[in-house]
């Protein structure tokens, strides 16, 4: 396969690439009514009145009352040549007692896919844009949507047109490049850019017996600070797959690495390894891999089981990141809140959307809105990340707990990060979460809500770091109309840290009241 030479980029401005690819992602959208499929679309407003006994999450408490209004809009399409969701609100928060807290801004989350030559060409589209506590270790949790704070803002942005072909009758193959983008309300995050052009060509079941595969990825990241080195990856890899049975599938693994996040010289070696497909029943897939790399062994292991009434979902992964390819895809493109989402048993017990995205996002532990709660940083990371959940569905109520740990080692110290930064203070962030989280239907317009996090941030030994959090929700949602929901919650909060700054407990007391038109 021949190498493709990745052009010189030349260093983009932030602000203005992400509002031309925000005014792509709607042109896309207003542009595929001309398909004759249907786009559905739908204004509406939130409303929410919080009390708080706490609401600068301090040692200091200091009780105040929150009003936040929101009109919102949200265009999807699920079929024809564009299918996507753009969800975007004005969120305005306002303070009753400190009206210098008070704020305004666009919140918005989107994925989409362009069909722009049937079979031929298409084009992926991202956008969030959201305000999320930055730090594991000081302040309210990632899923707290108090934090709202401007320099709590991401914004992230992704473009990638790609080409899909057929090589021969069963070979197929795709050439592809994607442009994303990483910027923030405050100093903790710099701009980033992501430029990454992937290739590959595969027939699994070429001779039937055996098959093949063959893919090429480079990624270029850049980032505004002076004081940031723009680094490069380039992977190779070549695979042999043997179909032992129509539900086992094996594969051996061989390849080449070259990056130099670690160091200002190329990091080179060879890749090795093995991995395996089993499907033995039309439920449960298990899938997994290891390979020998350049930053040790890598390893992705899942395992996914779907019974009548249960779902089980577990997985671990150890490989290179950044905090912009993992929040770069948004809430739709990861794989664990699809798994549980678009699940046939959790959608029979929550039908509505907007219930069944926010009971997933407690779950899994994922902030009210935005991305994945992911750390943010602008440092490359090597990252071990296990999760598990388990869901027991049931006619009227839905069970459902989920653990995770995250294990994050900064690969470098000479990329420059703000002092802010979580990977400033530690070479190492570790966090580990249980939450279990429970749905009882009342009737058939009525649900009780309830769940309980517990969650433990640690830094490197010696840096002293180590915060404790636990989260407890109980809420009453309801439908007072076709198109009306109302709901009244109430949350405990309690943060135990290594500093005074990191000790806070809160009481909150929330009403929310949201219409569609």
């Amino acid at each position: 396969m021949a190498m493709v030479q990745n052009p010189v980029l030349k260093r983009p401005d932030r602000p203005a690439g992400a509002v031309r690819l925000l005014v792509l992602a709607l042109g896309a959208i207003g542009a595929s009514s001309a398909f004759s499929q249907t786009v559905t679309l739908t204004p509406s407003v939130q409303s929410r009145l919080t009390w708080t006994d706490n609401v600068g999450a301090s040692s200091d408490k200091e009780s105040d009352w929150i009003a936040e209004i929101s009109p919102g809009i949200t265009v999807s399409r699920k079929s024809g040549r564009f299918n996507g969701l753009l969800s975007a609100q004005l969120r305005n928060v306002g303070y009753a007692n400190d009206s210098s807290r008070n704020t305004s801004y666009l919140a918005l989350q989107g994925s989409g896919q362009i069909e722009a030559v049937e079979n031929l060409f298409f084009v992926d589209l991202n956008a969030n844009i959201s305000r999320n506590n930055l730090s594991a270790f000081s302040g309210r949790s990632s899923t707290d949507d108090l934090s709202v704070d401007s320099s709590n803002e991401t914004r992230t942005w992704s473009i990638g047109p790609r080409l899909e072909f057929r090589l021969g009758d069963t070979a197929t193959g795709s050439v592809g490049y994607k442009a994303s983008w990483l910027d923030s309300g405050g100093t903790t995050v710099g701009g980033q850019r992501l430029n990454q052009l992937t290739a590959q060509a595969s027939d699994p079941a070429a001779v039937r017996l055996f098959g093949w595969g063959l893919s090429y990825s480079r990624s270029e990241s850049e980032y505004d600070a002076s004081t940031s080195r723009d680094v490069t990856e380039d992977i190779g890899r070549a695979t042999l797959y043997i179909n032992v049975t129509p539900q086992l599938r094996l594969r051996a693994i061989g390849g080449y690495e070259k990056n130099d996040y670690a160091s200002t010289e190329d990091e080179k070696g060879s890749i090795y390894g093995a991995g395996f497909d089993w499907n033995p029943t039309e439920r449960t897939a298990i899938s997994g891999t290891t390979e020998e790399r350049v930053f040790g062994r890598g390893y992705n292991f899942s395992l996914k089981h779907r019974a009548q009434r249960s779902t089980w979902d577990l997985s671990y992964v150890k490989d290179i990141s950044s905090s912009l390819q993992t929040l770069g895809g948004g809430i739709y493109q990861d794989p664990q809140f699809l798994a549980f989402f678009n699940d046939a048993t959790l959608v029979a017990a929550i039908p509505d959307d907007v219930q069944r995205e926010a009971f997933v996002r407690i779950l899994l532990g994922y902030p009210a809105t935005g991305g994945t709660g992911d750390i943010v940083s602008n440092a490359h990371f090597v990252s071990k990340t296990w999760r598990a959940a388990f869901s027991l569905v049931g006619v009227r109520n839905t069970l459902t707990v989920s653990a995770q740990q995250s294990d994050r080692s900064r690969l470098s110290s000479i990329t420059g990060l703000s002092a802010q930064d979580d990977f400033a203070l530690s070479d190492t962030v570790k966090t580990t979460s249980l939450t279990v989280s429970f749905n009882h239907k009342l009737s058939g317009i009525s649900s009780l809500n309830t769940a309980v996090t517990h969650s433990r941030s640690q830094g490197a030994s010696g840096t002293g770091l180590d915060t404790k959090r636990l989260t407890a929700t109980v809420g009453l949602t309801t439908k007072l109309g076709p198109q009306t929901n109302a709901g009244l919650t109430y949350r405990y909060q309690r943060s135990d840290g290594s500093s005074a700054s990191s000790d806070f407990t809160e009481n909150a007391l929330t009403a929310n009241l949201g219409m569609t038109f």
